[in-house]
């Protein structure tokens, strides 16, 4: 699980899927698309993607230009957070960050110090006076998405009533935070793994996400499992993925009728990206960056792809967060690299670990979530209660519009 040790391994949070909020979309709710799919593509090897050592940056210079960094923790009672998610809510006109937070005192009926919060901010990251509890139903790890005026939350669990674990699920209306489908799922199987749970829209339906791994397998394992649901969380079906090895900490974009999961082969491992026609058949894999991980952000804007994740290229196998960094990075249809900056630039003296990096776009502008350790201490035992974590965010105009 994502927070039982500090340097911790880099994890999840909640899939930002915003394959619908193209750049510089009108304020108005989005509807899921269709749970019946049109005619799929005809399945095909794809081609090699464009990779070399240096991006293709546009001649005019870098698509990003930093225009606002923001810190979200501490704040009144929040003393800090992880598993941030961000996301713009059109029936407030706000950008709201949401995140599982250390509170200094218990509060809302909260029976321990950690509970489900949001901070909510204006269009420019303002800084407003609304804040607070969302749900105490905290788990170790947790998952949230943004989608138009909703909120969907999982977060690991265990059912007392039938002793066993599974996840709680949550509706929430995002203007309100008021709850308006709470379930317990637990029909999973003993490799069906419940930590760093995953939310994405599918084919109309809410897929959450979690890793796959035998009950022999000593490692990370390497297969993602999909259960799928209602948009009232009512479950429908799930799939395993196994077409290439790779693990959780994911995002994934539908775009014209391709859904692109965007993973990673390993915590130390390389970015990739599996595509699927929308009956989910399998139709290829491509390496996207290398030393790269937790690819837990994605956006399309009708014309590129941006994905924020984990440069590992510093960090010792077997030693997540010892030295990896946060980067944004630009592609176009064909998934070649344009762009490519980072979002943190630490050395390990810094005692920095940056993790779980999600993003929304929003009016010709990206907005990067993370949370971050403040006072690492290397091989140490550290965990969140003993560590000072907090929730970041920063702003990046795209210079070039599409």
């Amino acid at each position: 699980m994502n927070e039982m040790k500090f340097p911790q391994k880099v994890m999840a949070l909640m899939l930002t899927i915003l394959f619908l909020a193209g750049c510089g979309a009108p304020a108005a709710t989005p509807t899921l698309p269709p749970a019946n799919p049109s005619p799929s593509p005809t399945p095909a090897t794809l081609p090699s993607p464009t990779i070399s050592a240096q991006p293709t940056i546009p001649t005019s210079g870098s698509l990003f230009k930093l225009v606002k960094e923001v810190q979200v923790t501490p704040a009144g009672n929040l003393a800090g957070g992880l598993f941030s998610r961000i996301g713009y809510v059109p029936g407030r006109d706000r950008m709201v960050v949401a995140f599982k937070a250390k509170l200094s005192q218990t509060q809302d009926g909260c029976a321990s110090s950690w509970a489900y919060t949001y901070r909510e901010y204006t269009a420019d990251m303002e800084e407003t006076d609304k804040y607070g509890v969302i749900t105490c139903e905290t788990g170790p790890d947790v998952g949230g998405l943004f989608f138009g005026n909703e909120f969907y939350y999982a977060a690991m669990g265990h059912d007392n009533a039938h002793n066993v674990n599974g996840w709680w699920l949550a509706k929430y209306d995002a203007v309100t935070w008021k709850i308006s489908v709470a379930t317990f799922f637990h029909p999973l199987a003993p490799e069906e793994r419940i930590s760093d749970p995953m939310i994405a829209v599918v084919n109309g339906q809410i897929d959450i996400s979690g890793k796959y791994k035998e009950l022999s397998d000593i490692g990370p394992g390497h297969a993602t499992h999909h259960q799928f649901f209602t948009p009232d969380l009512q479950f429908v079906s799930k799939r395993v993925l196994t077409d290439t090895p790779h693990i959780d900490l994911t995002s994934l974009l539908v775009v014209n009728d391709v859904i692109n999961f965007i993973s990673s082969t390993d915590l130390w491992g390389d970015m990739i990206l599996m595509q699927y026609d929308t009956s989910w058949n399998y139709l290829g894999t491509k390496t996207l960056k290398q030393h790269a991980s937790a690819p837990e952000g994605a956006a399309f804007d009708g014309t590129r792809f941006y994905v924020s994740y984990i440069d590992n290229s510093l960090t010792t196998p077997g030693k997540p967060g010892e030295a990896d960094n946060i980067r944004l990075a630009a592609f176009d249809m064909n998934w070649n690299l344009l762009d490519d900056i980072a979002v943190t630039s630490f050395v390990p003296d810094d005692h920095k670990a940056p993790a779980r990096p999600s993003l929304t776009l929003q009016n010709h502008h990206i907005y990067v979530c993370y949370d971050q350790a403040e006072n690492v201490i290397p091989n140490s035992d550290q965990t969140p209660e003993t560590t000072d974590v907090q929730v970041y965010v920063k702003v990046y105009e795209l210079i070039q519009n599409p």
